[in-house]
């Protein structure tokens, strides 16, 4: 004999099941949104970066003057300075943001180091900022300056990693990289 009456409830397994399709649909949301996040900050680093070098060299070439820039990957700062008789005049700085690592085409990587302009805008020496994630696992982008002695001022370049590269790998190959305009 069955008894009859409203069976209006949910079942264990219906129950497993949406929660299951809930979790995943919101670890997909959660893996994508942290990557519009990333690609947002490299965005506002690869500007911001790329303006301050162009700022110095301005100034340099507007004034006739020399300047520095001292870029501190340790604290996460970059300064544009101003030496005169042994003192030094922060005229700017930029925060460079947490959520990134960062290294350089040094022989130490990781260390702060400085950078001269010339009278025309020019640096002394040319270098590379790459931005990585911020594990410091792969590297993404990559911002150089090119010191060409017959051009008056730095060329900056942004390059954008055609895949992000490991470290270990060889991030010197030009065919690992693509210019961004």
């Amino acid at each position: 004999m069955r008894i009859k009456g409203n069976n209006d409830g949910f079942t264990l397994i219906e129950v497993l099941l949406y929660i299951s399709i809930m979790a995943i649909l919101f670890m997909v949301v959660s893996v994508n949104l942290h990557k519009q996040r990333q690609n947002q900050e490299f965005a506002i680093q690869k500007r911001n970066i790329s303006q301050f070098i162009r700022k110095i060299q301005q100034y340099a070439q507007h004034n006739r003057k020399e300047y520095v820039l001292d870029f501190k990957i340790s604290e996460k700062r970059a300064y544009f300075l101003d030496e005169k008789n042994g003192k030094k005049d922060i005229i700017d700085k930029m925060e460079i943001s947490q959520n990134l690592s960062y290294m350089t085409n040094n022989s130490n990587k990781n260390a702060d180091f400085r950078r001269r302009t010339t009278n025309e805008g020019n640096f002394e020496k040319g270098f590379s900022v790459y931005l990585l994630d911020k594990k410091g696992e792969k590297i993404y982008y990559r911002i150089s300056t090119n010191t060409i002695n017959a051009a008056k001022y730095p060329i900056i370049s942004i390059y954008r990693a055609k895949k992000p590269i490991n470290l270990s790998d060889d991030y010197s190959k030009a065919n690992l990289w693509e210019e961004e305009i």
